[in-house]
């Protein structure tokens, strides 16, 4: 079995503003010239053209059974997460998205689950959410965003939160957005996404480690996109720094922190996978695709054939270690 940890959904359409504010980031859905596409316009401006495999169900099944994925985890498109509206339109948004992942799930819940979301910006009122995410929407936990408003996710002002994914037994899926260091990119805007997004995956899981929340929650399921991005590279640096200085940087091993976290295996390079399994341990790394997006991977059981693993590790990184992180290996 394949279970495909990191997929988005965007809804068929949004309800219409109705908070008391200018309403000016609300998100709604425009017409486009392709069949089967809708433009994703907030702020007045188009954000991204999608397809109806976001929200249709049926076309996200027959391209699982193309690519032999047997289950995906649906998350919200990142840049619908709405941390930078008011507690009461986040609050709405949140509900619309759940409902609408909920939905979804039920169509065929053999097939797939979900991960909502919740207001960060306000921790409290997100884990008030969040207490109601199993027993109203059924989901497994929540997408969260790398920063909330620059705020890194590792900052001791999110406990409520992790305490909360802890209380109510839910995994957290990182992802992501509004990357620092878009002033430094050359190029065209969809550079951000192959250098600025594994930068920022990089400064979130780091935060993660040095705001010692993992120590303070260590049970804590946790899972961080796109291979974790460059943390990879600067784990080893965290743990030079750490048997040098000792507890002036970190209480605990920063390798032993970052073996409790997940990561999905979308590196797009054999060798860059090898490494990461090398480092993080065979436990700890998931199948995750970024479906339905244009620079998704396909077909990501072949890419794992490619390593000479067992048939035991070639089912824990396929499914079991997803199933852990998603609280359903029972």
């Amino acid at each position: 079995m394949i279970v495909d940890i990191h997929t988005h959904i965007v809804p068929e359409s949004f309800p219409a503003y109705a908070g008391s504010g200018s309403g000016d980031r609300w998100p709604s859905m425009g017409c486009c010239d392709q069949a089967h596409h809708q433009a994703v316009m907030i702020g007045g401006k188009n954000f991204r053209e999608v397809s109806h495999h976001c929200w249709d169900t049926s076309q996200r099944l027959i391209d699982m059974a193309a690519e032999q994925v047997d289950h995906q985890v649906l998350s919200p498109m990142p840049e619908l997460l709405s941390y930078w509206f008011d507690d009461a339109d986040a609050l709405r948004m949140c509900q619309h998205m759940n409902q609408t992942i909920a939905e979804m799930v039920n169509s065929a819940p053999d097939h797939f689950s979900g991960l909502g979301m919740v207001p960060m910006q306000d921790p409290e009122l997100a884990a008030k959410e969040m207490a109601r995410l199993k027993k109203d929407y059924s989901l497994a936990g929540i997408e969260v965003g790398t920063n909330i408003n620059g705020k890194p996710i590792g900052d001791p002002f999110f406990e409520p939160v992790f305490a909360a994914a802890v209380e109510h037994d839910l995994a957290i899926f990182v992802h992501a957005l509004h990357p620092a260091g878009l002033d430094r990119i050359v190029g065209p805007p969809m550079m951000a996404a192959f250098v600025a997004f594994p930068n920022e995956n990089a400064f979130a899981a780091a935060s993660m480690l040095s705001g010692g929340m993992l120590t303070r929650y260590p049970d804590l399921r946790m899972a961080f996109s796109h291979g974790g991005g460059g943390f990879g590279l600067v784990l080893p640096r965290m743990m030079y720094g750490w048997k040098a200085m000792g507890k002036a940087l970190f209480e605990e091993s920063p390798l032993t922190m970052a073996r409790r976290l997940f990561y999905d295996t979308l590196t797009y390079d054999t060798p860059a996978l090898q490494y990461l399994i090398d480092l993080f341990g065979m436990e700890q790394l998931m199948i995750g695709t970024d479906y339905p997006f244009i620079i998704r991977e396909k077909e990501p059981g072949k890419r794992l054939q490619e390593l000479e693993l067992s048939d035991k590790e070639l089912a824990r990184l396929q499914s079991d270690n997803a199933l852990r992180f998603l609280g359903q290996d029972s």
